[in-house]
């Protein structure tokens, strides 16, 4: 006979109420997120602890923390609320009736570019779900979907992410472009090479604080053809970078989505001819999380989008040859 713990008896208010407390920083603030009375949470609480026979908060602790044994249950409170939320969503799903959130995480131009149409359509396909979106630099974007702040995330597959637990789809490959200022002699040209930029200051995407291995695609480009060009200015703004080139303060190189969302008054957009590979944009997930169904349709979406139209325009460009206007 079976005699260890048993999942039999423990109550879901329980859980709610423990993680309640862990996210908000103590029992007043649980209660007053889960519109429930003080000394109820508290009650849960203790429920909870005198059923597993362990203490899970220090309540000496202002704010109170978690014990030794408190963290250790944590991570399962949060699975199995998870997995609960999952069997809600897969129900729903299955009756027609699929409801939910999703945070979609990107950077400023896959966002310009590429959501608007996938929002608008998405929420004729699903009426019940809504979509939020998490901006910020390509960098930090790995970092919010494992953090939890997002379910779906698109940034480019370099610089590789840092989190391992991240799986991807590549959803469209864009060249790398120079933003000249208009009165600038390269301004006439087709197209330009990395050596003849080399030769300029380069303003760059990017902040400075990236190591080689999370280096962006124009800084790997160009430690591969042996160039070592000043760079007085990186920024992760498509609208700075184009401000700068016009403003005369370097030469910009970004990709191709980013001079197309921005006002490009001023300047001149020339495409390289010489870097490879060409900028990979993915949907990133975290595969350590659960994926609901609401996210799963989606990021099912996201992978039947046509490339945005900046992109497809390229692509036919290159199939007809160069020379094509800009």
């Amino acid at each position: 006979m079976n005699t260890g713990p048993s999942a039999d008896g423990y109550r879901l208010e329980w859980l709610t109420s423990f993680l309640a407390v862990v996210d908000h920083g103590g029992f007043a603030a649980a209660a007053e997120h889960t519109f429930r009375s003080q000394p109820r949470v508290s009650t849960h609480v203790a429920d909870l602890e005198r059923r597993l026979g362990a203490v899970l908060f220090d309540r000496r602790e202002r704010p109170v923390r978690l014990t030794e044994a408190g963290v250790a249950f944590l991570a399962h409170a949060r699975a199995i609320q998870r997995e609960l939320e999952a069997g809600v969503s897969a129900v729903q799903s299955v009756l027609g009736l699929l409801r939910g959130h999703v945070r979609v995480a990107c950077f400023p131009s896959a966002a310009a570019a590429m959501m608007p149409r996938a929002i608008i359509e998405f929420e004729r396909l699903h009426a019940n779900i809504t979509v939020s979106l998490v901006e910020g630099d390509t960098l930090n974007i790995g970092e919010a979907l494992y953090a939890g702040e997002a379910e779906l995330a698109l940034r480019p597959v370099n610089p590789p992410a840092r989190e391992h637990s991240l799986e991807w789809h590549v959803l469209w490959e864009e060249p790398l472009v120079a933003v000249v200022a208009r009165d600038d002699e390269l301004a006439t040209a087709e197209r330009l090479t990395l050596f003849e930029l080399s030769r300029r200051p380069l303003i760059t995407i990017g902040s400075g604080q990236e190591h080689q291995e999370h280096a962006f695609e124009v800084h790997t480009a160009l430690a591969d053809a042996g160039l070592s060009p000043r760079i007085p200015v990186q920024t992760n703004q498509p609208q700075t970078l184009v401000a700068m080139a016009r403003a005369g303060l370097g030469v910009g190189i970004t990709n191709l989505l980013a001079a197309s969302v921005s006002d490009t008054e001023g300047v001149v957009v020339v495409p390289l001819r010489d870097v490879v590979p060409h900028r990979e944009v993915g949907v990133f997930w975290d595969t350590s999380r659960p994926m609901q169904p609401a996210t799963r349709a989606f990021l099912d979406l996201l992978l039947q989008m046509p490339v945005p139209e900046p992109v497809e325009l390229y692509q036919r460009r290159e199939l007809t040859g160069p020379g094509c206007g800009r």
